[in-house]
């Protein structure tokens, strides 16, 4: 090589993710240069400066871990790193932190309410993009780096192409599903507790243990003992608010979980789907534990590991104890006294380090709750426990009353209000070591759990499962019978400004249940001729006891042009234009696209530049807002499975009226698969 060619080689700019980070955002921002605070495109300034650029107070780019930030300021009630500490547990991404993602995705204060979404007069980036600029400032936000890859702008744009035609996988969604949805300003989803994600289940544990921390503050609407306790002073039981109270009780809950983490919904234990593990475990229990034999779900049991029991030792408990400990550890137990008994530990022996190792079992998993036994008499639990069937029959009541529970003028148990009791009753269940305790009610050593007292229930993590999936059996019912309902529209529901109407709607509340949901993102810088997901790895018990699947296209744009088709496939990748239909076992259907020509002036057929309203504007919904569309897959799903088809992904292929292939036409943010009980 000449030196020439040498120097000329050193001197050639190496394509970084830095360069096309500007890329990206020059490109949204399109011929406008608004003023960001004197700035034009902040951006662009030296990457120095861009690491420190505010804008209108709000830090662009978040502030290293354990850097102190300016903008943070102190609270009437504590520091401000106390206040704005994240949950123990699990730590926000830098990205997720900065204000130019929180900009890019139209969060507050860039919703509308303070500030436009970024970039100000330009076109909203794609949730790939975002993604990617995200991912580079958790990395540090290097200068120099060339991103994976991703050579040069050339190879870039030659996997853009690739995802466009349908010859490169569209991967899924690498966070929780509900991160997608709350992107794009759509209903979150609720999933079955046993189908959470990893992800899913560290954030829900963290937003519990948040606001567990905050419990020494009774009066912090924050904290999780201030929501206990409305429910011990306040619940409706036996009559036709019912539902409609918990149901508002949960929305309201939710709601500060998400303060925490706008990702987190309440799951749901669907416990008529876990009858058969019940009836093995009371077999197995019936001659060795009278009571406390029942099992729950595994996200609420409790188990040692090696670094509490290191902190076991920090704290003084006995060697001889932590010895026992490490025979059982990262085992796990429906119930503390299960582990104990389990360990050969004898409870009431050693009540300092009894308090000790139950203070470490709640700080490993927020949702074990000491004060719970789960189970009861054999004979009782197999006699009243209900089986899959026994809902489908309540499901089919067709009276509002007799399923729920009776009118304000005759109270009485509805059918699935009794369920709801026995539920209570079995996973609360009867302390087995109470003999050692002569106060009922005490909450070191109670006669019986939590969840069996209507004054304590809710301090059980497990209520809010238990009544979640209550709620989703409501909603099941109103699908069944959407005319049917209480009598009492117009009644308040306490300490609430809810009415009974408003809590009818579980879309007009943000949130859905599914047993559980795979989002893949679409590449958003172009047209899509043919869309091909990544295997969705569905768990094999969701793909085994789901009742309905359903393929959803997400934020589909409206285009200038004659109308076109969409034919959707279940394992299919290589499917095209050519592809035949008609006895194909793949073959889910089609959707039929009606837009047409523009007929107003320019910009009048662009897609909204935000979806949600000024605060003050109460004009209809904007023209052209992009749409969601569904498609029924429970058939497909099912003839796949019978094939021997254990994994599913979804391929779309778009067409011209003449049946070529469009090129042009579908432009949309992401598709996903879901899976219902």
């Amino acid at each position: 090589m000449s030196d020439d060619t040498s120097k000329r080689k050193s001197k050639a700019h190496q394509w970084s993710r830095y360069d096309h980070v500007k890329q990206i955002l020059d490109a949204a921002s399109g011929p406008v240069h608004p003023s960001y605070q004197g700035y034009d495109r902040f951006w662009t300034l030296p990457h120095a400066q861009l690491l420190n650029v505010c804008l209108y107070g709000v830090r662009m780019i978040a502030a290293p871990s354990g850097e102190q930030t300016a903008a943070v300021t102190g609270s009437c009630c504590g520091s401000a790193s106390e206040a704005a500490a994240p949950p123990a547990g699990y730590q926000e991404g830098r990205g997720a932190a900065s204000g130019l993602i929180i900009g890019l995705k139209g969060h507050a204060p860039f919703d509308g309410t303070q500030f436009p979404q970024l970039p100000w007069g330009g076109t909203p980036v794609s949730l790939e993009d975002i993604a990617f600029i995200s991912a580079w400032i958790d990395d540090g936000c290097p200068e120099t780096d060339t991103p994976p890859n991703t050579s040069d702008s050339t190879s870039h744009h030659k996997r853009l192409a690739g995802l466009a035609a349908g010859n490169i996988a569209h991967e899924q969604h690498d966070g929780p599903a509900n991160a997608f949805h709350n992107d794009l300003g759509g209903a979150r989803i609720r999933k079955n507790i046993n189908f959470l994600t990893p992800d899913e289940l560290k954030r829900f544990r963290a937003a519990v243990a948040k606001m567990k921390s905050l419990d020494k503050f009774e009066q912090d609407e924050r904290s999780f003992g201030y929501w206990a306790r409305i429910h011990a002073n306040q619940c409706q039981h036996s009559w036709e608010q019912f539902l409609t109270w918990h149901r508002a009780y949960l929305y309201y809950f939710e709601q500060q979980l998400q303060d925490i983490d706008p990702t987190v919904t309440l799951p749901y234990w669907d416990w008529a789907a876990d009858r058969e593990n019940l009836e093995i475990s009371l077999q197995d229990m019936a001659s060795k534990a009278p009571m406390d034999n029942g099992v729950i779900p595994d996200a609420y049991k409790c188990w040692i590991d090696q670094p509490g029991i290191d902190r076991l030792k920090a704290l003084g408990v006995p060697a001889a104890v932590l010895t026992k400990l490490a025979t059982v550890r990262d085992k796990l137990f429906c119930s503390g006294n299960a582990l104990f008994v389990k360990a050969g530990i004898q409870w009431g022996k050693d009540p300092q380090s009894d308090d000790a190792i139950i203070h470490v079992l709640s700080d490993i998993n927020p949702l074990w709750h000491y004060q719970r036994w789960p189970g009861g008499d054999s004979a009782l639990l197999f006699e009243a426990y209900p089986r899959p069937e026994d809902v489908d029959r309540i499901l089919a009541l067709d009276d509002f009353f007799a399923f729920a529970s009776g009118p304000q003028d005759n109270h009485y148990f509805g059918a699935l209000e009794n369920i709801h009791n026995l539920i209570h009753n079995f996973s609360g269940g009867q302390n087995p070591n109470f003999g050692k305790s002569t106060e009922p009610m005490n909450t070191k050593n109670p006669q019986f759990g939590d969840m069996v007292n209507a004054g304590r229930t809710a301090f059980d993590p497990i209520f809010w499962a238990h009544h979640s999936n209550c709620d989703r059996l409501w909603y099941e019912w109103q699908t069944r019978h959407p005319n049917a309902g209480p009598d009492d529209p117009a009644a308040m529901l306490a300490p609430w400004s809810m009415t009974v109407a408003d809590t009818a709607s579980l879309a007009k509340l943000g949130y859905q249940y599914a047993q559980a949901s795979h989002v893949f993102p679409a590449t958003t810088q172009g047209p899509v001729t043919r869309f091909v997901s990544a295997p969705a790895k569905v768990h094999k018990m969701v793909a085994a006891t789901h009742r309905r699947a359903e393929v959803r296209l997400h934020r589909v744009r409206y285009v200038t042009r004659s109308g076109f088709f969409i034919r959707i496939f279940l394992n299919q990748a290589d499917a095209d234009v050519k592809t035949k239909t008609a006895g194909n076992p793949n073959y889910i259907g089609m959707l039929n696209m009606f837009t047409g020509l523009c007929i107003g002036g320019p910009g009048h057929c662009d897609t909204p530049a935000a979806t949600q309203p000024r605060k003050f504007d109460h004009r209809h919904r904007p023209h052209k807002t992009p749409a969601e569309f569904r498609v029924d897959a429970t058939t497909t799903v099912a003839r796949l499975k019978a094939l021997g088809a254990t994994d599913f992904h979804v391929t779309l292929v778009v067409l011209n009226l003449d049946g070529s292939a469009a090129t042009d036409a579908l432009h949309l943010d992401g598709v996903s698969l879901s899976f219902f009980d």
